[in-house]
């Protein structure tokens, strides 16, 4: 079972980590913070998908952080999972994201602490997460994932295509176009 540790750290925040988490769809690349749905009118963001497969641990993760899990299944086994994310850049005078003022960036370490690039972690690796949660549980702020166990991301393009001549240039009305056109 993951091990839960709540340190109060002022009336409004606490800081707290969840042990040997597994981990999923981590976006916490400092250059390339993720707007959801891929909407720029929603706020650029970094975060990390965190699953249990233990129903205790999932409702104890409700309990005392608030959080909503939901349940999934692969490989015919359920797991419930749920997101953290953090705000990657502050608000302006206006209310509105500035996109001038980066917030901190979500730490990214190995277990003895050295730094880990973001880009390379894989689905399914395991670590610790470490987020503030507000004390009446509304809302959770992603602050670092120290990396336990690394499942390396290799984000090489090979296709398995292979080149062929064989295909058509068509407009709506499938009219014949020149290779040119397309370009």
């Amino acid at each position: 079972m993951t091990r839960l540790f709540l340190r109060k750290e002022n009336n409004k925040n606490n800081m707290a980590i969840i042990k040997d988490v597994e981990l999923h769809w981590i976006k916490c690349d400092p250059e390339n913070p993720v707007r959801y749905q891929g909407k720029l009118s929603n706020p650029a963001k970094w975060s990390v998908q965190i699953r249990t497969s233990d129903k205790a641990e999932k409702a104890l993760w409700e309990k005392e952080y608030g959080m909503k899990m939901t349940a999934d299944e692969q490989d015919g086994a359920i797991f419930w999972r749920t997101s953290l994310t953090t705000f990657a850049y502050r608000r302006g005078d206006d209310g509105n994201e500035d996109t001038t003022r980066l917030n901190k960036q979500v730490t990214t370490v190995l277990a003895d602490l050295s730094a880990v690039d973001p880009k390379t972690i894989g689905n399914g690796s395991v670590g610790n997460v470490s987020f503030y949660v507000k004390a009446d549980k509304s809302s959770r702020s992603l602050k670092g994932i120290q990396l336990t166990k690394l499942i390396k991301y290799d984000n090489t393009d090979d296709d398995e295509f292979e080149a062929s001549d064989d295909f058509e240039v068509l407009d709506q009305e499938g009219n014949h176009l020149s290779e040119e056109d397309i370009y």
